[in-house]
């Protein structure tokens, strides 16, 4: 229980570092670009060349355009909300 509970806690600051590096880096590209850079769950699946995310494209096209319109440091952050509540949730059992 005790290692459920250290591996929920290590996730949930995983997705906070991410978020946080996330929307760093998307902030020196706007003050050197003054572009902001757009960057999705889509952006992120594609950049690990998942297989069954080229398939997803063709067949449900809602849900390629759902994925592509939540923002990576948001969805980072509703990770890490969720392995804080399984952290806290192990630790209460």
């Amino acid at each position: 229980m005790r290692i459920r509970t250290l591996i929920a806690g290590i996730a949930a600051l995983a997705g906070i570092a991410g978020a946080a590096i996330t929307f760093l880096w998307q902030g020196i590209t706007y003050l050197q670009s003054s572009a902001w850079p757009k960057l999705s769950l889509a952006t992120a699946l594609r950049w690990l060349d998942a297989r069954s995310w080229a398939r997803l494209a063709h067949t449900w096209p809602d849900g390629h355009a759902l994925l592509d319109a939540i923002p990576l440091s948001i969805a980072l952050v509703g990770l890490a909300v969720l392995a804080f509540a399984v952290a806290r949730w192990g630790a209460n059992r």
